[in-house]
């Protein structure tokens, strides 16, 4: 009984947490572009995914989904980066565009959860799409804040992890109906 209680609180707190990632996210976009509200709204954010993935990786690993869980491991160091290519007025974009590299195998890993169904799955895989565009442009040197590749990359992943609490809990909400059931 104890633990089922501590994995509720775990989902709420991880589903807290990607939903102010993403709250966050949208929010610090309508402040000035690199100005310290805006980073200070966006490393709050990241802080948010952080606690949220760890969680997950918490949560997916007590269902014996260790791939994936190892993937939100790993999203909690892209977010880390992420947190760490913001200073107090500006954002680093060299630093930022590096969230790819971890990013990628990160999305892979999470790709093998059978608790997510298959377009989610996919779906997990193809959000590093923009982020190849925004890793490509700032190696150019073409990179700017406003490309569409930034909204649509971090839009994405922001998205996901709201998506990936909903499956979660529908999980959660099927192994404790299962617990429920007489044995037959």
């Amino acid at each position: 009984m104890k633990q089922q209680s501590e994995l509720r609180t775990l989902l709420q707190l991880m589903s807290l947490g990607f939903l102010l990632n993403f709250l966050c996210g949208l929010g610090g976009a309508f402040f000035e572009p690199e100005s310290m509200e805006q980073v200070v709204a966006w490393q709050f954010g990241d802080t948010s995914a952080i606690m949220a993935s760890i969680l997950a990786s918490r949560y997916i690993g007590s269902r014996n989904e260790h791939l994936a869980a190892g993937g939100f491991t790993l999203l909690c160091i892209t977010y880390g980066i992420s947190f760490a290519s913001s200073s107090f007025n500006a954002v680093n974009e060299e630093k930022m565009a590096t969230i790819l590299l971890p990013l990628a195998p990160s999305m892979l890993l999470v790709s093998f959860c059978t608790l997510f169904p298959i377009w989610l799955r996919i779906g997990s895989g193809m959000v590093c799409i923009p982020f190849f565009f925004i890793y490509n442009h700032v190696f150019k040197q073409t990179y700017q804040p406003d490309d569409w590749s930034n909204y649509i990359g971090y839009s994405s992943i922001q998205l996901l992890g709201i998506v990936w609490s909903i499956f979660l809990w529908k999980d959660f909400a099927k192994v404790q109906r299962e617990a429920k059931q007489p044995l037959s």
